[in-house]
C-alpha cells in the first residue's frame, strides 16, 4: 500500500482554503481508509460544485466508508445520490490483499455492516445506495440515465480498472468528471495505465487532466 504522510504533516500544508473545506468534513479521520487530505479536500470540492440538482456520484470501491463519508456530506444539500459500488469482502489486486484481510480482522461485524453503521453515525445514509456487488454486476443493477462525478477505486489490476472505466464512463455527461485513485501508487499499476491509455490520450473526450495526491482527474469535453 501507498504510504501516507502523518495527519499532522499534511495538515501543515494546506492553505487556509484547503483548511476550511476540510472544516466540513470534521470526522474524516475516525474512518479507516486511504485518502490523502488534499484528495478528500478536491473530492468535495468538486462533488460540491456539481450544478445539476439532485447529482449522482457513483464510487467504485467504497471499503469502510472515507471516501463516501466526503461524497455524501458534499452531496446532501442538493439532495443527490451516492451509489457505493463494492462486494465488501475485501478482494483485491494481489499486491493488497494481506492488508485487506489483517483490516478486515480488526473490523467490528462484516465490511458491509461496517459501512452501514459508519454512514448512519455520520446521518448520511439515506444519501447512498448500496450495490453490494462487483463492478460489472452492479451495472446490470444501477438503472440511472447518467453519473455526475465517475470514482474508480476498486480492484486495481488493469484488467479490473479497464473494465470500470469501459463499464461505467459512458455515462458521464458533458461537463461531468472522473477521477481514478492511486496512479501514482507504486504497489499497482493498473489505473495509471488506464489514465495513459484511455484518458490522457483521448482529448475529444477529456480535458482538464491533472493530478492530485495520487489521484488523476479529468472532465467529460
Amino acid at each position: 500500500m501507498s504510504f501516507y504522510p502523518s495527519y499532522k504533516k499534511q495538515f501543515d500544508s494546506l492553505n487556509n482554503k484547503q483548511k476550511k473545506i476540510l472544516n466540513k468534513i470534521p470526522y474524516l479521520e475516525k474512518i479507516d481508509g486511504w485518502l490523502l487530505l488534499i484528495e478528500a479536500i478536491e473530492l468535495f470540492g468538486l462533488s460540491s460544485q456539481i450544478k445539476t440538482p439532485n447529482p449522482i456520484v457513483c464510487e467504485i470501491g467504497s471499503w469502510k466508508g472515507k471516501s463516501s463519508y466526503v461524497f455524501a456530506s458534499a452531496i446532501k444539500e442538493k439532495n443527490g445520490i451516492l451509489y457505493s459500488i463494492d462486494p465488501f469482502n475485501g478482494e483485491g489486486d494481489e499486491t493488497s490483499n494481506d492488508t485487506y484481510h489483517k483490516e478486515i480482522k480488526k473490523t467490528e461485524g462484516s465490511l458491509f455492516e461496517n459501512f452501514e453503521r459508519t454512514m448512519t453515525k455520520y446521518g448520511l445514509r439515506q444519501y447512498i445506495k448500496i450495490l453490494p456487488f462487483l463492478s460489472e454486476d452492479a451495472r446490470l443493477k444501477f438503472f440511472e440515465p447518467k453519473i455526475n462525478f465517475l470514482f474508480i477505486d476498486g480492484n486495481h489490476k488493469y484488467e479490473s480498472v479497464k473494465k470500470d472505466y469501459e463499464l461505467w464512463s459512458g455515462l458521464i455527461p458533458s461537463g461531468g468528471t472522473i477521477i481514478l485513485h492511486d496512479v501514482k501508487a507504486k504497489h499497482v499499476d493498473g489505473p495509471k495505465r488506464v489514465m495513459e491509455e484511455y484518458i490522457l490520450n483521448n482529448s475529444s473526450c477529456w480535458k482538464n487532466i491533472r493530478i492530485v495526491g495520487e489521484m488523476a482527474i479529468a472532465t467529460r469535453t
